[in-house]
């Protein structure tokens, strides 16, 4: 067509007569391949569009708000990019079919010419408007979730816990409060990297380097999870005489003054994930890493621990919370399982497995301590890890929370650490999260089960060791929906968790792939 335009442009203005026949075939020509253009685009985007349906998806998912967005960016790219095809062949159309009109009064020539006079200024002026758009100039903005502070999840106010807490000399707590004095407790322990890294180095059926002894002989690092290592170990290790400690209690220096233990850092993880993977995901953080699968390389290679002590000796002195070493699981969890759920349905599975090595098979062995138990109420040390985070601000200012997010992204189902996660989002906590590796969550990968998983998460389908523990957080919760729009943002929003895995290329490609997530989480929503 370039060439056949060219041609025509040099005859005219070299004053050759052509035949009547030639501009109306060849204007046609051009007309029809705009038209064909157009409507190729047309056609296309709309198989895009058609899957980005949000009408699929749970209202005020992430999963949601990328298909309005998807959509939102594909309808502005088949405007710019048709618009100009449309105009172009309206006018040429409109020379065929108006040409003899116009060669009767200044000629044919002239014809071609006023054409090209008004056809030259206006496309030029109309693609690059669009091209603009189609640049991202005019684009709209990423999917943002709106959140609003819902009412607090507090059962006891800030200037309450610091006034119970100013209420004796050095700290000690007053008698008048006995769950404000269970918040200031457990707010005061800590453990630092270094015996964390001690403490991992005991684990299996060896000494460590440090001639400590060995503890768990069955503890496998790419098998054994935290849960195991808390009935295996920490359980075991943390028993003083007929009564128990928080393992925290048991380190020295613990009977330091309050504002020496303090943590600088909390840690969200889940028990169902390895413990190797959560060692090196605070040792990680504490090494300013940006991911942790190295580390746990590291940890299980010869001398890895005392390597690694080495390093985080002479970069931090960071102390971090972390439940299963701060908690006191002499006070809940050590002389039972709880109660065994109707047998055959998952909730035994699950108990079932909680109760199990993960590696031998055999049940744990259950403790014998005399440890007055608590699973609710003021004494209770499980259920009050907001009253906590509220009181550490305070007491903390450079407080931040690292999420140590596991292999399988399962944090993100438990109940206790999704409301870990909001809780501490609300209250503008710095959070950093740990990955195994940064490219779990490739754009590109075929395998979208992680992103549905995500995209689509509810508080109502997360899980909790003990059903009376889902309840209690869900009774705290006021609005659910509100809730999870929340989650949503924590791990999707502009300052979220995974703010930058989920990001495409270029517009068209971000609008494609965003619509193809939609279109793969609603056919996971729907289920089979």
């Amino acid at each position: 067509m370039l060439v056949i335009d060219g041609c025509m442009s040099h005859s005219i203005f070299r004053g050759v007569k052509l035949q009547p026949w030639v501009s109306c075939v060849f204007y046609s020509l051009l007309a029809v391949t705009d038209l064909v253009v157009a409507v190729i685009v047309i056609v296309g985007l709309a198989r895009v569009w058609a899957a980005a349906e949000p009408g699929r998806l749970r209202t005020g998912s992430y999963a949601q708000a990328e298909a309005m967005w998807s959509r939102a960016l594909l309808r502005q790219l088949c405007i710019a990019l048709v618009l100009p095809c449309f105009i172009a062949g309206a006018l040429y159309l409109a020379e065929v079919f108006s040409g003899s009109f116009f060669e009767q009064l200044i000629g044919r020539n002239l014809s071609y010419t006023f054409l090209s006079a008004s056809d030259r200024p206006l496309s030029p002026l109309i693609e690059s408007l669009c091209l603009f758009f189609i640049c991202g100039f005019f684009q709209p903005e990423r999917p943002e979730l709106g959140l609003k502070r819902q009412t607090t999840m507090y059962n006891t106010s800030t200037s309450q816990l610091l006034d119970a807490y100013a209420s004796s000399p050095a700290g000690q707590q007053s008698s008048s409060s006995s769950w404000n004095q269970t918040v200031q407790s457990l707010s005061a322990r800590s453990l630092q990297v270094e015996e964390l890294l001690e403490f991992f180095g005991r684990l299996g059926p060896r000494r460590d380097a440090s001639g400590k002894e060995a503890v768990m002989p069955s503890y496998d690092p790419w098998r054994s999870t935290t849960n195991d290592v808390v009935r295996g170990a920490i359980i075991p290790l943390s028993r003083a005489g007929n009564c128990g400690l928080a393992y925290a209690h048991c380190l020295p220096g613990a009977e330091a003054s309050a504002s020496a233990t303090l943590p600088d850092c909390m840690v969200s993880h889940t028990w169902s994930a390895l413990f190797l993977d959560l060692v090196a995901a605070v040792v990680a953080d504490a090494l300013e890493l940006h991911e942790y699968g190295n580390v746990a390389q590291r940890l299980e290679a010869p001398g890895g621990v005392q390597k690694l002590l080495r390093e985080v000796r002479r970069k931090s002195c960071q102390r971090y919370w972390i439940c299963a070493f701060c908690v006191n699981q002499h006070a809940g969890i050590c002389s039972s399982f709880g109660s065994e759920p109707t047998p055959g349905s998952d909730r035994h599975s699950r108990w079932d497995a909680g109760r199990r090595d993960t590696v031998s098979g055999d049940v744990f062995r259950l403790c014998s301590c005399s440890e007055p138990k608590y699973f609710d109420g003021p004494m209770c040390e499980m259920n009050k890890f907001d009253g906590m985070m509220q009181l550490l601000q305070h007491r903390q200012p450079s407080l931040r929370h690292l999420v140590a997010v596991d292999r399988r992204f399962e944090l993100f189902s438990r109940a206790w650490c999704v409301a870990e996660l909001v809780q501490s989002y609300l209250s503008n906590l710095p959070q950093t999260v740990l990955l195994l590796s940064n490219r779990v969550l490739d754009i590109q990968a075929e395998d979208l089960e992680t992103y549905n998983r995500l995209a689509t998460l509810t508080v109502l389908e997360c899980k909790a060791s003990r059903e009376e523990d889902r309840l209690q957080i869900l009774a705290k919760i006021p609005d659910v929906h509100e809730f999870d729009v929340q989650l949503q943002a924590v791990i999707f929003g502009s300052r979220g968790l995974l703010r930058n895995a989920l990001a495409g290329f270029d517009r068209v490609d971000a609008a494609a792939r965003a619509a193809r997530r939609a279109a793969s989480a609603g056919a996971a929503s729907e289920g089979p």
